[in-house]
């Protein structure tokens, strides 16, 4: 059996927004706004102003922090109590994960409404969920996906540079995170199309992404442009939407270095998308792959204007104790291996950060 998830719509469109009433209304007319304040003030005249203009009742209760269980509950009893009937999701990836997180919790629809391209997060079906401090506790699986993501590429163009570069780096670490499994199910129909679509990803990503900096820098909407953010949203998010129940990812994977770097205080200024593309070259280390392959990742990482070492992430000071601290908060709950064999592995994966990290230096980056 394979479970396909995907939203019913997907608008990447200059000047969505002021539709936005238009495709919401069907799903709901007593709507429960979740979003960030700096997205909320970005968005909020133009969308307010649509849903108004097709009776869509709402409210809106502005996020900040981190989505924890508790976040969730919170905003999910306020949405039971004010009768909503469709949840919003305006903003990055946080406030879009806290608003899929409660209309699952309420079994409503939920329409996204990115501000930033830097995750996959308008599409998928999946939240993360934070400790207070902002370390990743774990994440939590939804039943469906929004049925609606309303990405006005107009907005996203004009956003700080450096969430859409984040956000190719997050998408460039799909393809390394699912190939690896190939040789164990070559039969597996639904990771084959996950990897197809993680394919296009690095194809397209090859031919627009430099352009696409550089022309977002410059707040101009373009055809690049467009097709990173189709990259972020759309195509990263596919990759995710087909699954056979049994394909499980590598437990040192590049996401879950990215999980044990919100741990360190001194990464939580770093986004998500910075974090994983680090944990892409340590994984491709674990992975005992050829320094030629490595360092031509790292090249490509480069040139983006990614972060390729621990440095670039705000980690300066007390490294091997930092390492060490990484190399441990890697969950291998999973892994079923005694004491002695755990301690070897989180050994080797101290010895992958330290390579990963030396790789800035030798390169001269």
């Amino acid at each position: 059996m394979i479970l396909i998830k995907t939203p019913d719509a997907y608008f990447n469109e200059v000047g969505i927004i002021k539709t936005a009433g238009l495709h919401i209304t069907p799903y709901g007319n007593n709507a429960l706004i979740i979003g960030g304040k700096t997205a909320l003030s970005v968005v909020g005249e133009q969308l307010f102003k649509s849903l108004e203009s097709y009776h869509v009742n709402f409210l809106v209760k502005e996020f900040t922090g981190f989505v924890t269980m508790e976040e969730i509950q919170e905003y999910a009893d306020y949405g039971r109590e004010v009768k909503a009937d469709v949840i919003i999701g305006v903003g990055g990836g946080k406030a879009l994960d806290l608003a899929k997180a409660v209309g699952d919790n309420l079994d409503l629809k939920v329409v996204t409404i990115p501000t930033i391209a830097s995750t996959c997060a308008a599409w998928s079906a999946l939240s993360t969920v934070y400790n207070e401090d902002g370390s990743a506790k774990g994440a939590l699986h939804q039943k469906y996906c929004p049925v609606l993501v309303l990405a006005d590429t107009d907005i996203i163009a004009n956003a700080p540079i450096k969430y859409l570069k984040a956000g190719i780096g997050d998408s460039i670490a799909k393809w390394y995170e699912y190939a690896p499994k190939l040789a164990e199910t070559p039969e597996d129909i639904a990771l084959r199309s996950s990897l197809q679509s993680a394919q296009l990803i690095l194809d397209v990503i090859d031919e627009y992404g430099l352009v696409a900096i550089e022309e977002a820098a410059s707040k101009n909407v373009t055809k690049a442009v467009k097709e990173m953010i189709d990259v972020i949203i759309f195509l990263a998010g596919l990759v995710g939407s087909a699954k056979d129940g049994k394909l499980v990812l590598n437990f040192v994977h590049a996401h879950s270095i990215d999980h044990s770097l919100t741990k360190i205080q001194e990464a939580s200024d770093s986004l998500h998308g910075e974090r994983v593309i680090f944990g892409l070259i340590v994984q491709l280390i674990l992975e005992d792959k050829s320094d030629e392959e490595v360092e031509k990742l790292v090249a490509q990482i480069n040139k983006l204007d990614l972060p390729v070492s621990l440095k670039q992430l705000g980690i300066s000071n007390n490294l091997p104790e930092k390492i060490t601290a990484i190399a441990r908060g890697v969950d291998l709950k999973r892994v079923g291996l005694d004491r002695e064999n755990e301690e070897k592995l989180i050994k080797k994966i101290e010895k992958a950060i330290i390579k990963a990290d030396s790789i800035f230096q030798k390169m001269k980056i």
